[in-house]
């Protein structure tokens, strides 16, 4: 008798490397979430598809091999390089060569899941962008493998078209979870049947280590894309963002409890110009008239160390996103510095509410009031 075929998976959009610890936290919940819905194993053959043109230079004949340990458990997640004329034979002609990683994989693959960002299974940032995060979605649909939709924002589409390709891929899969209910009325038009759960980030377990935090911290995170104010398409709308940041901290110090700026989106060794938390913490920090009580983490953090350091405060003030879910996601009162409406709703799927402020093009005054909020939300806590 032959010896049972090992089975593959794909997890589409894995990147633990990225500089936005957000990012991190969805490849790192994937997993989690995967083990406990599907049974992942760390003897599973985990995939990271990355399509190649020159299958001769160096860098492209390496298939990188990240372990990642989750709990008590280590997985490892295998990027196979592929070469581009592969995937067209693929999608154009539902062929696949024997002899290849590739062709090996995609016969014996269990099923594809796909983080797509968390938010990017939508048109709105661009119809490239969106087309970017399908390459393995569809090569799976056309080889008959099942595909898991992970938990995430879909939605909304701006073109036809764009709608069109989302029906496909959303009928065609095998299950589809949901973090919000924004789209919930289309796949019901869709007559697809959904599960509305948890950002995957929340699957991700805080990761202990040696660290001193003083009692009834406050944590804040400093935004690199607000702080600098030059960040693409948002640039100039946050010209008194430093100054909002200097008057919360001022507020605590007032009080005496200790301030720990905490960034969830830089590049310890290569800043991300005009979008590099840590970048800004630094200067804000080095700003900073009175710096008494102040605490700077100058540390390069992997996301699950990250939320164990927010898990950590009494009160957290974020302007990332995912910032602000691991503070949710532990249970530490959290007010939100929101530069899209995709915070107010994010906070309020999570029963918070009145928790949240825009910060796009505010005055001086308004940054005064802004303050005024997180006292009062910051008070309710600490009655």
């Amino acid at each position: 008798m032959g010896k049972n075929k090992q089975k593959f998976i794909v997890i589409s959009g894995f990147d633990i490397h990225d500089n936005n610890r957000g990012t991190q936290a969805l490849g790192y919940g994937s997993l989690s979430f995967l083990e406990q819905r599907y049974g992942l194993t760390p003897d599973t053959k985990i995939l990271s598809l990355r399509f190649i043109k020159n299958p001769l230079k160096q860098e492209n004949r390496i298939n990188k091999v990240d372990k990642v340990r989750v709990g008590d458990k280590e997985f490892c997640i295998k990027t196979l390089n592929v070469f581009f004329l592969e995937k067209t034979l693929l999608e154009k002609f539902h062929i696949t060569l024997p002899f290849t990683p590739f062709g090996k994989a995609i016969r014996n693959m269990e099923y594809v899941a796909a983080i797509n960002g968390g938010d990017g299974f939508s048109d709105i940032y661009s119809t490239q962008t969106f087309y970017w995060r399908l390459p393995e979605t569809l090569m799976a649909i056309k080889a008959g493998i099942p595909t898991i939709q992970l938990p995430q924002t879909l939605g909304p589409f701006e073109k036809k078209e764009n709608y069109a390709l989302a029906k496909y891929i959303l009928q065609a899969a095998k299950d589809v979870y949901v973090r919000d209910d924004r789209f919930v009325e289309e796949l019901k038009k869709m007559g697809v049947k959904y599960e509305l759960t948890n950002d995957l980030s929340y699957f991700m377990q805080p990761e202990p280590f040696d660290i001193k935090i003083e009692k009834g911290a406050i944590g804040l995170n400093v935004s690199g894309l607000t702080y600098s104010n030059h960040f693409r398409t948002l640039a100039g709308q946050f010209e008194n963002y430093h100054y909002l940041c200097e008057q919360i901290v001022r507020y605590f110090q007032s009080i005496h409890r200790p301030i720990y700026l905490i960034s969830h989106s830089y590049g310890y060794q290569n800043p991300e110009t005009d979008n590099d938390d840590l970048e800004a913490s630094r200067i804000f920090y080095s700003k900073l008239k009175n710096k008494e009580g102040v605490h700077l983490i100058d540390m390069d953090l992997i996301s699950p160390k990250t939320k164990y350091v927010i898990s950590k405060m009494s009160f957290f003030i974020g302007t990332r996103m995912h910032a602000n879910f691991a503070a949710i996601f532990t249970k530490v009162p959290v007010f939100g510095l929101a530069y899209s409406y995709k915070f107010k709703g994010a906070f309020e799927n999570n029963g918070i509410f009145g928790q949240t402020a825009m910060i796009n093009n505010i005055s001086k005054s308004q940054a005064d009031d802004i303050v005024k909020q997180i006292v009062e939300v910051f008070k309710k806590y600490n009655k």
